[in-house]
Protein backbone atom coordinates (compact mmCIF):
# COMPACT_ATOMS: atom_id res chain seq x y z
CA UNK A 1 0.00 0.00 0.00
CA UNK A 2 1.32 3.62 -0.60
CA UNK A 3 0.76 6.07 2.24
CA UNK A 4 0.90 9.56 2.31
CA UNK A 5 -2.29 10.47 1.86
CA UNK A 6 -4.57 9.44 -1.52
CA UNK A 7 -3.63 12.77 -3.40
CA UNK A 8 -0.26 11.61 -3.30
CA UNK A 9 1.10 11.07 -6.66
CA UNK A 10 2.86 12.72 -9.83
CA UNK A 11 1.64 16.10 -10.33
CA UNK A 12 0.00 16.37 -6.85
CA UNK A 13 0.87 17.38 -3.63
CA UNK A 14 4.64 17.26 -4.35
CA UNK A 15 4.73 13.40 -4.78
CA UNK A 16 7.85 12.48 -7.49
CA UNK A 17 9.09 9.09 -8.36
CA UNK A 18 12.47 8.34 -8.93
CA UNK A 19 13.67 5.63 -11.00
CA UNK A 20 13.05 2.44 -8.35
CA UNK A 21 9.69 3.11 -8.11
CA UNK A 22 8.79 3.83 -11.96
CA UNK A 23 10.49 0.41 -12.35
CA UNK A 24 8.50 -1.38 -9.74
CA UNK A 25 5.68 0.14 -11.22
CA UNK A 26 6.46 -0.99 -14.83
CA UNK A 27 7.04 -4.65 -13.33
CA UNK A 28 3.74 -4.70 -11.33
CA UNK A 29 2.01 -3.95 -14.94
CA UNK A 30 3.23 -7.39 -16.45
CA UNK A 31 1.00 -9.22 -13.88
CA UNK A 32 -2.33 -6.73 -15.31
CA UNK A 33 -1.78 -7.71 -19.01
CA UNK A 34 -1.72 -10.82 -18.39
CA UNK A 35 -5.21 -11.14 -16.43
CA UNK A 36 -4.03 -10.43 -13.51
CA UNK A 37 -2.26 -11.25 -10.63
CA UNK A 38 -2.67 -14.88 -9.36
CA UNK A 39 -3.47 -15.63 -5.50
CA UNK A 40 -0.42 -17.27 -5.23
CA UNK A 41 1.51 -14.48 -6.64
CA UNK A 42 -0.21 -11.94 -4.19
CA UNK A 43 0.73 -14.48 -1.26
CA UNK A 44 -2.35 -14.74 0.06
CA UNK A 45 -6.40 -16.15 -0.10
CA UNK A 46 -8.85 -13.56 -0.13
CA UNK A 47 -9.68 -10.69 1.82
CA UNK A 48 -8.44 -10.88 5.76
CA UNK A 49 -10.63 -10.13 8.31
CA UNK A 50 -13.71 -10.11 5.57
CA UNK A 51 -17.02 -9.42 8.10
CA UNK A 52 -18.58 -12.88 8.64
CA UNK A 53 -22.06 -13.64 7.65
CA UNK A 54 -22.41 -16.79 8.61
CA UNK A 55 -25.58 -18.40 10.86
CA UNK A 56 -27.73 -15.07 12.64
CA UNK A 57 -24.52 -12.76 11.99
CA UNK A 58 -25.17 -9.41 10.59
CA UNK A 59 -22.39 -6.82 9.05
CA UNK A 60 -20.36 -5.13 10.75
CA UNK A 61 -20.44 -1.28 10.13
CA UNK A 62 -17.25 1.23 9.89
CA UNK A 63 -19.22 4.08 9.84
CA UNK A 64 -21.66 6.17 7.31
CA UNK A 65 -20.70 7.08 4.30
CA UNK A 66 -20.34 10.64 3.36
CA UNK A 67 -22.59 11.32 0.16
CA UNK A 68 -20.66 14.72 -0.56
CA UNK A 69 -17.96 13.51 -2.84
CA UNK A 70 -18.03 14.78 -6.16
CA UNK A 71 -16.70 12.06 -9.35
CA UNK A 72 -16.61 12.21 -12.78
CA UNK A 73 -16.60 9.24 -15.29
CA UNK A 74 -14.00 8.99 -17.46
CA UNK A 75 -15.66 8.75 -20.43
CA UNK A 76 -18.90 10.74 -20.64
CA UNK A 77 -20.75 12.28 -18.52
CA UNK A 78 -21.64 14.80 -15.54
CA UNK A 79 -19.76 15.18 -12.25
CA UNK A 80 -22.13 13.71 -9.65
CA UNK A 81 -21.87 13.59 -6.16
CA UNK A 82 -21.92 10.17 -4.30
CA UNK A 83 -25.94 11.03 -3.39
CA UNK A 84 -26.48 9.78 -7.18
CA UNK A 85 -26.06 6.69 -5.90
CA UNK A 86 -27.41 6.19 -2.41
CA UNK A 87 -29.94 3.18 -2.00
CA UNK A 88 -27.27 1.15 -4.27
CA UNK A 89 -24.83 -1.57 -2.69
CA UNK A 90 -21.43 0.54 -3.90
CA UNK A 91 -18.62 -1.25 -4.41
CA UNK A 92 -15.32 1.80 -4.34
CA UNK A 93 -11.78 1.34 -5.34
CA UNK A 94 -9.74 4.46 -5.21
CA UNK A 95 -6.28 3.42 -6.90
CA UNK A 96 -3.85 5.13 -9.07
CA UNK A 97 -1.54 4.31 -12.32
CA UNK A 98 1.38 4.90 -10.43
CA UNK A 99 0.56 2.64 -7.96
CA UNK A 100 1.68 -0.60 -8.07
CA UNK A 101 -0.17 -2.35 -5.60
CA UNK A 102 -3.46 -0.53 -7.22
CA UNK A 103 -2.37 -1.99 -10.68
CA UNK A 104 -2.09 -5.81 -9.11
CA UNK A 105 -5.62 -5.77 -7.91
CA UNK A 106 -6.85 -4.82 -10.86
CA UNK A 107 -7.60 -7.76 -12.62
CA UNK A 108 -8.82 -9.84 -9.48
CA UNK A 109 -11.78 -6.49 -9.27
CA UNK A 110 -12.56 -7.13 -12.57
CA UNK A 111 -13.10 -10.87 -12.52
CA UNK A 112 -15.34 -10.12 -9.24
CA UNK A 113 -17.20 -7.16 -10.95
CA UNK A 114 -17.84 -10.39 -13.99
CA UNK A 115 -19.18 -12.81 -11.20
CA UNK A 116 -21.06 -10.22 -9.48
CA UNK A 117 -23.16 -8.93 -13.06
CA UNK A 118 -26.57 -10.36 -12.21
CA UNK A 119 -26.58 -8.56 -8.13
CA UNK A 120 -26.76 -4.90 -9.41
CA UNK A 121 -23.85 -3.72 -7.57
CA UNK A 122 -22.05 -1.02 -8.59
CA UNK A 123 -18.23 -0.74 -9.05
CA UNK A 124 -16.46 3.16 -8.86
CA UNK A 125 -13.35 2.71 -9.37
CA UNK A 126 -11.47 6.34 -8.73
CA UNK A 127 -8.76 7.32 -9.97
CA UNK A 128 -6.60 9.74 -7.55
CA UNK A 129 -4.80 11.33 -9.78
CA UNK A 130 -5.30 13.47 -13.51
CA UNK A 131 -7.18 12.94 -16.12
CA UNK A 132 -4.14 12.42 -18.70
CA UNK A 133 -1.97 9.99 -16.85
CA UNK A 134 -5.30 7.76 -16.51
CA UNK A 135 -6.30 7.72 -20.06
CA UNK A 136 -2.43 7.25 -20.92
CA UNK A 137 -2.40 3.87 -18.70
CA UNK A 138 -6.39 2.88 -20.06
CA UNK A 139 -4.66 3.25 -23.44
CA UNK A 140 -1.76 0.57 -22.89
CA UNK A 141 -3.86 -1.71 -20.73
CA UNK A 142 -7.59 -1.21 -21.74
CA UNK A 143 -9.86 -2.94 -18.89
CA UNK A 144 -13.96 -3.26 -18.56
CA UNK A 145 -13.72 -1.20 -15.48
CA UNK A 146 -16.10 2.08 -14.73
CA UNK A 147 -13.39 4.47 -14.28
CA UNK A 148 -14.01 7.83 -12.58
CA UNK A 149 -11.79 10.81 -11.54
CA UNK A 150 -12.51 12.78 -8.19
CA UNK A 151 -14.03 16.23 -9.02
CA UNK A 152 -13.80 17.20 -5.26
CA UNK A 153 -11.36 15.46 -2.57
CA UNK A 154 -12.66 12.96 -1.03
CA UNK A 155 -13.68 13.62 2.72
CA UNK A 156 -11.17 12.86 5.56
CA UNK A 157 -14.12 10.90 7.00
CA UNK A 158 -13.72 8.13 4.68
CA UNK A 159 -10.49 6.99 6.39
CA UNK A 160 -8.32 7.17 3.46
CA UNK A 161 -4.37 6.59 5.02
CA UNK A 162 -3.20 5.49 1.31
CA UNK A 163 -3.64 3.69 -1.93
CA UNK A 164 -5.06 1.29 -2.71
CA UNK A 165 -7.94 1.61 -0.41
CA UNK A 166 -11.67 -0.11 -0.85
CA UNK A 167 -14.80 0.14 0.31
CA UNK A 168 -18.04 -1.72 0.28
CA UNK A 169 -21.46 0.90 1.30
CA UNK A 170 -24.46 -1.13 1.90
CA UNK A 171 -28.29 0.31 0.45
CA UNK A 172 -28.63 2.16 4.03
CA UNK A 173 -25.12 4.30 3.31
CA UNK A 174 -23.23 1.91 6.20
CA UNK A 175 -19.39 0.64 5.17
CA UNK A 176 -19.57 -2.60 5.64
CA UNK A 177 -16.44 -3.05 4.20
CA UNK A 178 -13.14 -1.11 4.45
CA UNK A 179 -9.91 -2.47 2.84
CA UNK A 180 -6.51 -0.89 3.11
CA UNK A 181 -4.01 -1.79 0.68
CA UNK A 182 -4.56 -4.52 -2.03
CA UNK A 183 -6.37 -8.02 -2.08
CA UNK A 184 -7.48 -10.59 -3.85
CA UNK A 185 -10.78 -10.02 -4.76
CA UNK A 186 -11.96 -12.59 -6.70
CA UNK A 187 -12.60 -15.30 -4.21
CA UNK A 188 -15.72 -16.93 -3.34
CA UNK A 189 -15.68 -15.55 0.51
CA UNK A 190 -15.73 -12.53 -1.01
CA UNK A 191 -18.40 -13.11 -3.76
CA UNK A 192 -20.19 -14.75 -1.09
CA UNK A 193 -19.67 -11.70 1.17
CA UNK A 194 -21.22 -9.36 -1.39
CA UNK A 195 -24.38 -11.14 -2.54
CA UNK A 196 -25.37 -11.13 0.88
CA UNK A 197 -24.77 -7.16 1.24
CA UNK A 198 -26.49 -7.05 -1.86
CA UNK A 199 -29.65 -9.41 -0.70
CA UNK A 200 -30.02 -6.56 1.89
CA UNK A 201 -28.27 -8.43 5.08
CA UNK A 202 -29.24 -6.23 7.83
CA UNK A 203 -26.08 -4.99 10.44
CA UNK A 204 -25.51 -6.23 13.88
Amino acid sequence: MRGGGHGAGPGRRGWLPGPAPLLAALVALLPLALGGLSREAAGQEGLPGLPALTGEGGLTRWGAADFRWRIRPLEEGEAVSLESYRGKVLFINLWASWCPPCVREMGSIQRLRDRLEDTGITFLLVAAEGEAPVRRFLRRYPMDLPIYLEDSRMPASWGVRGLPTTWVVDRDGGIVLLRHGEAVWDTDAVEAFLRRVAEGVEGG
